[in-house]
């Protein structure tokens, strides 16, 4: 069967609901993976998405952030922030749960910024402790996919413009050191498994100057398998269109698409 697992950076659930609605009726993911929903559990308008067929799976709190799970087949094993560790902030930017026998999960890393902050530390350190989440919770043979929004681009191929942009927030080194701890725990890049070379996939653009227009982008948002997910991986790829539609997100989808088992 065909399973299709995607993840989005909504920015504002309350002013991009109905171009989520329209996104799930146009292409019908299995699951969908929403950031930065900026509402609290008891405000998520669950039944106007069960009303479509998904189930929803929301962790948000009182600030900005907010993660969600929608999904067309039942949920369990569900898990919310780093469980050995007091961060309220982790309860609005990791959530996860097991779905036709995938841990699926969406995370919100923070953006970090200005760099050398303590926000920037709290950025690393975030990273860090979801390197030993995974450690902890699951193995590098879990059939697992990690989707969201990273604020991080992995390389030079990541961003247009790597020598203008090198040691910026987003596109640092410290960061990008941070995110190669997940690789080496065990998990793939699933866009570069398939487009390994391609330049210009992008999936954040700035509101301003043009950007989306012109493609001055970064690659921010990704989905991330481990190697029993990698082995059914057909296809993945950024789909630019809701980033054309009336007052969009600034960013897009990013989608993976499986063959998995009847």
């Amino acid at each position: 069967m065909v399973w299709i697992l995607g993840t989005w950076n909504v920015n504002s659930l309350k002013a991009r609901q109905e171009h989520v609605l329209r996104y799930l009726e146009k292409k019908s993911p299995s699951v969908l993976c929403l950031q930065e929903t900026k509402l609290r559990d008891e405000a998520f308008p669950k039944a106007v998405f069960e009303s479509r067929g998904y189930q929803v799976l929301h962790a948000g709190g009182p600030g900005r952030n907010g993660v969600a799970i929608l999904t067309r087949d039942p949920a369990k094993g569900i898990i919310r922030g780093f469980p050995e560790v007091d961060d309220p902030q982790a309860h609005e930017r990791l959530f996860g749960a097991e779905i036709r026998g995938i841990y699926v999960i969406s995370v919100y890393v923070p953006n970090g910024s200005p760099v050398g902050s303590d926000y920037f530390l709290y950025k690393l350190e975030f990273l860090y402790r979801l390197r030993e989440f995974l450690e902890r919770h699951f193995t590098p043979e879990t059939p697992l996919a990690l989707c969201g929004d990273f604020n991080v681009a992995p390389g030079g191929l990541d961003v247009y413009d790597p020598e203008l942009l090198e040691g910026q927030i987003c596109f640092h080194e410290r960061e990008r050191s941070a995110l190669r701890l997940l690789a080496d725990w065990g998990l793939v890049d699933a866009l570069r498994l398939k487009h390994p070379d391609k330049p210009g996939l992008f999936s954040w653009w700035d509101y301003q100057f043009g950007a989306f227009r012109a493609n001055r982008g970064m690659r921010l948002d990704h989905i991330w398998v481990t190697r029993p997910l990698a082995e059914r991986l057909a296809d993945c790829f950024i789909d630019c269109e809701p980033r054309t539609w009336s007052k969009p997100s600034d960013h897009a989808p990013v989608i993976a698409v499986f063959d998995l088992p009847d």
